[in-house]
C-alpha cells in the first residue's frame, strides 16, 4: 500500500497504528470487525464467525488527521 496524501493539508501521511490497552493492562492492536455490534455472553461483543482485519492507521504530520485502512489479507 502506498502512502496516501492528507486529503486536508495534501502532504504524505506517516504510518503508524493504534492500541487499545483492556483491563488486564495488555495492549493489543485495534481490529475492524464486519456487521454491527452484537452484545456476548458475559458483557463482551460477539465476534465469532465474523471476518476480522488488522488496521493500518495513517496521521498527517501538519493537522493529525487520521486515516484508518483495514486491507484484506488475501488481497
Amino acid at each position: 500500500m502506498s502512502v496516501p496524501e492528507c486529503p486536508v493539508c495534501r502532504v504524505d501521511m506517516e504510518e503508524g497504528h493504534v492500541l487499545e490497552q483492556d483491563k488486564n493492562a495488555q495492549l493489543s492492536r485495534i481490529r475492524w470487525t464486519e456487521g454491527r455490534p452484537e452484545k456476548g455472553f458475559l458483557g463482551g461483543h460477539r465476534v465469532k464467525g465474523r471476518r476480522q482485519l488488522d488496521t493500518i492507521t495513517y496521521r498527517c504530520p501538519r493537522c493529525g488527521w487520521l486515516l484508518w485502512f483495514a486491507p484484506d489479507a488475501s488481497s
